[in-house]
């Protein structure tokens, strides 16, 4: 349009220019020879010089336009090319996300042939073996992506997933590693390399990426420290017996980091108990039991000291329930005491009120304990019918009935790293299992060396607070310490 607009312009201004040029007076004489010449008007002279002018213009774009033509041919034709390979690539990485492996294949082949820019040829090319599951080769197209510029990062993520999708952990770990140390702005390596150190059960190893994590701002907050108390705790689960005083410094970094991570305070506490730091175990288990109660530290807090009688036993649960008195294992435990004492009303009334909120099979025995106690046996026999149908509570199933708490596995630690990490919520293997867990009501391992049976075991000497089964020992039996402490080590 604009070239036209010129054309006609020039047009325009040379008829102008003839007009201009007529109306001057005066010829042009133009000599061939010494006897020749001719004499021309000036008007025709100018319009003579303009049609000259035009062929000559004409001629020469005749000329250059066909020395041009090989070349704008070849230009063509790798446009041509470049369209071809481009809407290849297009339509390929279309077909393998919708999952068309035979299509993807025969694009990446016809763009491999026509394409200019390596990265897309291998991005296609990766892509196209991931549907397909060749996981080797998609690791090989993405190492080869991730030597060529600006196909780092994508490179190396893609290298990585395969490897792991193909069960090599070591190379997947190493890829997400060599990502981590860019500095770049993505967070999938801090993730990727973490996630698998955490599913291999490698604590110490997540934890320096937990620091690296840390200072890129990839994790912040609580979750950078549930996570960092779930850790610290597993690593010292870990340890062996002769490493005693490491596994206490880290618990204690557990309990630092997380003080609401009752696994961190109950370990840490039991460490405390078998060197014989008593006063400091029962410090951890109110500071944990202020942060977030659970019954297995009250549990422990029973079993502290094998020279405690039955009042410094009670002293010690009592200060318990002071450190969080609101809370419902508080109440719960208050009212344990209650029936300790025999003060059959107080523990009637405060587990009403609890069994009106939630009724669960360990709040209905307790009950059924306490009417017993009081003397009301057709009550206490419809609370204890009551509990065979009742909800179990998910916590209570952390005790194991032979003394220990929080016995996990690798694969559950690795579960409560997120579960607890990023939610502030526990797991309970135990109760998703619905393994056996402790009976409400009986207090497990009490230091009894010549078997005495605490107040808080049986409260009444009219009967016990559950029946022993027949041909079955008393669940009230209480083992000796040392037995106790064999079986938590196992």
């Amino acid at each position: 349009m604009i070239v036209l607009f010129l054309v006609i312009l020039l047009i325009v201004l040379a008829g102008l220019a003839v007009l201009w040029v007529a109306r001057l007076p005066g010829s042009v004489l133009i000599t061939l020879g010494p006897e020749t010449a001719i004499e021309l008007k000036l008007v025709v002279a100018v319009l003579a010089v303009l049609l000259i002018g035009g062929a000559l213009a004409l001629v020469w774009g005749a000329l250059t336009g066909l020395i041009r033509m090989p070349s704008k041919f070849s230009r063509a034709r790798e446009a041509s090319k470049t369209r071809s390979a481009n809407k290849a690539l297009a339509d390929g990485l279309l077909a393998a996300e919708a999952g068309d492996v035979r299509s993807a294949r025969k694009y990446a082949s016809k763009a491999a042939k026509h394409g200019e820019d390596e990265r897309l040829k291998l991005l296609l090319e990766a892509r196209t073996a991931e549907i397909s599951d060749d996981w080797s080769g998609a690791e090989r197209a993405w190492g080869q992506l991730a030597r060529l510029p600006g196909g780092h990062l994508a490179g190396l993520r893609g290298a990585a997933t395969a490897a792991s999708e193909r069960g090599d952990t070591i190379s997947a770990e190493a890829r997400a590693r060599e990502a981590l140390e860019l500095r770049a702005d993505a967070d999938w390596p801090f993730n990727a390399l973490f996630d698998s150190q955490v599913a291999r059960g490698h604590w110490q190893e997540a934890l320096d990426t937990l620091a690296i994590g840390e200072k890129r701002g990839a994790i912040k907050g609580d979750s950078l420290r549930r996570r960092r108390a779930v850790l610290y705790t597993a690593l010292a689960c870990g340890l062996p017996n002769a490493e005693r005083r490491d596994a206490q410094r880290l618990l204690a970094d557990a309990i630092r980091s997380a003080p609401t991570f009752p696994p961190a305070a109950w370990h840490g506490a039991r460490h405390l108990m078998i060197d014989g730091k008593v006063k400091a175990a029962q410090g951890v288990l109110e500071l944990g039991w202020k942060a977030n109660p659970h019954p297995a530290l009250s549990q422990l807090c029973r079993r502290l000291d094998q020279a405690d009688t039955p009042k410094t036993q009670l002293a010690r649960l009592e200060a318990l329930a002071a450190a969080n008195p609101e809370a419902r294992e508080s109440r719960i435990l208050k009212a344990e005491i209650a029936m300790s004492s025999r003060d059959w009303m107080t523990a009637i009334r405060s587990l009403a009120l609890l069994v009106e909120e939630n009724p669960t099979a360990r709040l209905c025995l307790l009950l059924e304990q306490a009417l017993r106690g009081y003397g009301d046996d057709k009550e206490s026999n419809r609370w204890g019918r009551m509990a065979a149908t009742a909800s179990r509570e998910a916590e209570w199933s952390d005790i194991d009935p032979n003394g220990s708490a929080f016995d996990y596995s690798r694969r559950d630690w690795a579960r409560l790293v997120y579960a607890f990490g990023d939610a502030g919520t526990l797991v309970h293997p135990r109760y998703e299992a619905y393994g056996r867990e402790l009976e409400a009501g009986r207090h497990i391992a009490l230091p009894a060396p010549a078997r005495r049976v605490s107040p808080l075991a049986q409260p009444s000497g009219r009967s016990a607070p559950i029946a022993a089964e027949a041909g079955n020992p008393s669940p009230l039996a209480s083992p000796p310490l040392d037995y106790v402490s064999d079986q938590e080590e196992d």
